[in-house]
């Protein structure tokens, strides 16, 4: 394989990588914590999209931040079946 064909394939390889983050960015996963509290929503790109707050919790730092961790662990974990989902035989 020569100099030449080395370059296309990697000119491949983009435009294939390319064509994945268009595909990523149209889909969107949203994780939320207990009750609904929080929820954050992402692209497959994992762009935020959005970050929802419960008014009954908006005062206290603390809770925030365990229904900010609970939603990420969420989210984090629905994106990755989303990826599986799409993409699992790419990724086997």
């Amino acid at each position: 394989m020569g100099l030449l064909d080395k370059l296309k394939d990697v000119n491949e390889m983009r435009k294939q990588a390319k064509q994945l983050e268009a595909v990523l960015a149209t889909e969107t996963v949203s994780g939320h914590s207990s009750g609904d509290k929080l929820k954050i929503t992402m692209d497959g790109n994992q762009n935020i999209k959005s970050v929802e707050v419960s008014p009954d919790i908006a005062g206290d730092k603390s809770e925030i931040a365990r229904h900010i961790r609970a939603a990420l662990e969420d989210l984090f974990k629905k994106h990755k079946k989303m990826l599986q989902s799409k993409f699992g035989n790419m990724m086997s």
